[in-house]
């Protein structure tokens, strides 16, 4: 969430096991590539290295129905790919 100047974290999902889930996940989100007067919000999709400061792959902006609708993707994704495969 953009406060003060800067980007704060407010939640951090860890789906380490399978590098293509995520990836196909982060390509179902909505949203933008751009930051915008609208779009306060960002998810990135970070790599962390055991040891190492995290590595930013990917940046999606949004407003808060869209992080709304990306947190109900990412957590049915999750749900099933931790049940189900």
């Amino acid at each position: 969430m953009f406060s003060q100047e800067r980007y704060m974290t407010i939640a951090h999902f860890d789906q380490s096991s399978c590098e293509k889930i995520v990836h196909e996940l982060f390509d179902e989100l909505v949203g933008g590539s751009q930051p915008a007067d609208n779009r306060l919000l960002r998810i990135n999709l970070l790599l962390r290295e055991q040891g190492l400061s995290n590595t930013q792959l990917r940046s999606i902006h949004c407003t808060l129905d869209e992080l709304a609708e990306n947190v109900k993707i990412i957590i049915k994704k999750t749900f099933r790919a931790v049940n189900f495969d």
